[in-house]
């Protein structure tokens, strides 16, 4: 008898450690799944198709294969002279739509225009051009005889933003498509993604093409 009370006193703090440790372990999930969802409640993951960004974002070739970066943007983010955005567009006359990523060069009413691949700009308000410094596009991507990287002088309109792709022999952007509402903006890619694109894309590719395809 004195033998099962030991063993009844001995499991109750047995048991009071396995609740206290389930508990935790429910806590931690809980708040993981919180943080997810205030997460992607902010941010929108891309995984980037196309060679406009390239070299700053590598685009695969479709959706469908490995060689894409994948980089977030922040969707409550405003942006700014430089940055990096996400806008939806009308892909077909069949109102499908589509994500592409860019990078805004003006706002409305600004003023640009594209002389041999050197981009000028003359800001609202403003009296003079002034060239813009661009140490993200590469000379081999920007011929200055092609008559895409020739742009006649522009002033953007109310509610829209100026973008043009980093690798300016392949890309279809303001200069063809004209100027992009900014009703349109996902978001601002964010510099920590851009960054850390190597870890992140090797994230998403492990599940996305590795598990998907099991």
């Amino acid at each position: 008898m004195q033998n099962v009370i030991n063993e009844s006193l001995y499991s109750k703090p047995k048991r009071a450690l396995a609740g206290i440790v389930l508990n935790v372990i429910i806590v931690f999930f809980i708040l993981v799944l919180f943080a997810e969802m205030s997460f992607n409640m902010r941010y929108a993951g891309i995984y980037v198709v196309n060679v406009s960004m390239t070299p700053t974002i590598i685009g695969a070739e479709s959706e469908n294969v490995r060689g894409g970066d994948y980089v977030y943007a922040d969707k409550y983010a405003k942006p700014d002279y430089g940055d990096i955005v996400i806008v939806k567009i009308q892909d077909s006359p069949d109102g499908k739509e589509k994500n592409i990523i860019k990078r805004v060069l003006a706002f409305e009413g600004d003023t640009v225009y594209i002389d041999r691949g050197q981009l000028y700009l003359m800001k609202k308000g403003e009296q003079e051009f002034a060239i813009v410094e661009e140490n993200y596009v590469e000379s081999e991507r920007n011929t200055p005889s092609l008559p895409i990287n020739n742009f006649q002088r522009h002033t953007v309109e109310e509610g829209c933003m100026f973008l043009l792709g980093d690798n300016r022999n392949r890309s279809s952007d303001s200069r063809e498509n004209g100027d992009y509402s900014k009703e349109s903006l996902i978001g601002v890619v964010t510099d920590w993604s851009i960054h850390g694109k190597e870890f992140f894309t090797s994230v998403y590719t492990f599940f996305r093409f590795t598990l998907a395809g099991k």
